[in-house]
């Protein structure tokens, strides 16, 4: 008899970024990220986000779109303008798929969409293969 192993995406010592004006949200995706081994430093706006990602260099990005004032678009924007060295890979949240598309986020620069509810095993699986894990 054999038995499957169980497979886990390895983040371990990755460190990301995520975004969303939710408290909730922020602590569920921290919470699950961590648990495949990241490190997680968390913003609840685009601004406060622009301001850590520019300091600290995340290796990735997880950020919702729809957030009061600056939006997910308006941050990755930002980044692309203003960021050293290469790119940070993004990972754009939504749950307004009737306000944003695969497309959009794709022009301004994300580089993987997720509509809301994220199951937490695959927003660790696709941060793993955008870091190249």
């Amino acid at each position: 008899m054999t038995t499957a192993l169980a497979y886990s995406p390895n983040l371990t010592g990755i460190v990301v970024l995520v975004v969303d004006d939710n408290a909730d949200s922020l602590e569920i995706f921290s919470i699950a990220l961590r648990r495949y081994g990241a490190i997680v430093r968390t913003a609840a706006n685009a601004r406060e986000a622009l301001a850590v990602a520019l300091t600290m260099r995340p290796h990735a990005i997880v950020s919702d779109l729809a957030m009061p004032n600056e939006d997910g678009l308006w941050l990755v924007d930002q980044l692309k303008r203003r960021q050293q060295g290469g790119p940070i890979p993004t990972v754009a949240l939504t749950a307004h798929r009737n306000r944003y598309s695969v497309i959009q986020a794709a022009d301004v620069g994300f580089d993987a969409f997720l509509a809301k509810p994220v199951d937490p095993f695959y927003l660790g699986e696709t941060i793993a293969k955008l870091v190249g894990r």
